[in-house]
Parts: structure tokens; C-alpha cells; sequence
């Protein structure tokens, strides 16, 4: 998934086997590892960044559900 500034993106994260905690909100930054994939990412909003090693991950929103909807 390609991610960049400006984004709307939503993050999920299960916290327990039955909650997960999802945030939602617009790329701010972002830091590739050694490898040039995606390490991290901060959202305008939240002081501190959301690991992806920590499990995070993304919700992909398709736009051709918008479409649909029309």
C-alpha cells in the first residue's frame, strides 16, 4: 500500500481478541526502515506515531465503493 502526506488513512489494532482500537485521520509523516517499507506513521492530531511492528495495520477504504453508491 503506498501511503503518502495528505492521506486519509485508518489504522486498526487489536487490543484484546475481542476490541480492536481503529484511528482515523490524515498522514502527517512517515518513516521507511532500512528496507524502504513503511516503519511508521504519524496522523495530525496524535503526539506520537503508530508503529507498524506493534501491529498496526490499514484499513483499505476502495473508492469504487463510493461509485456504487451514487
Amino acid at each position: 500500500m503506498q501511503v503518502f502526506l495528505g492521506d486519509q488513512v485508518t489504522l486498526v489494532k487489536d487490543i484484546d481478541e475481542t476490541t480492536p482500537a481503529y484511528v482515523t485521520g490524515k498522514v502527517s509523516g512517515i518513516l521507511l526502515d532500512d528496507r524502504k517499507a513503511l516503519e511508521r506513521i504519524w496522523i495530525h492530531g496524535f503526539e506520537n506515531s503508530f508503529w507498524l511492528s506493534q501491529g498496526w495495520k490499514f484499513i483499505e477504504e476502495l473508492e469504487e465503493d463510493d461509485d456504487e453508491l451514487d
